[in-house]
């Protein structure tokens, strides 16, 4: 399986996580290593500028644009304890 957009992507990792209890050189585990290699390999190939850390964020939920988005300034700020 080679991954070429971010629902092949999705689709492997779901993959990946329901055979990650398989045994030892069986088929399974072989293929969890296939696609392990293959994210690993999406990953480095799209991890952006910001390699240390989260991309920039590019939502409207950025502090400085919450009042513009209809949500509430604070809304970071709320605790549930």
């Amino acid at each position: 399986m080679a991954i070429t957009t971010h629902a092949d992507y999705r689709a492997a990792v779901e993959r990946a996580a329901a055979i990650s209890d398989a045994a030892e050189r069986s088929d399974e585990a072989r293929e969890r290593d296939r696609l392990v290699f293959e994210i690993r390999q999406w990953d480095e190939a799209h991890k952006g500028e910001n390699a240390n850390g989260p991309e920039e964020d590019q939502s409207l939920l950025r502090p400085d644009d919450l009042p513009f988005s209809g949500l509430p300034g604070n809304l970071g700020k709320l605790h549930q304890d």
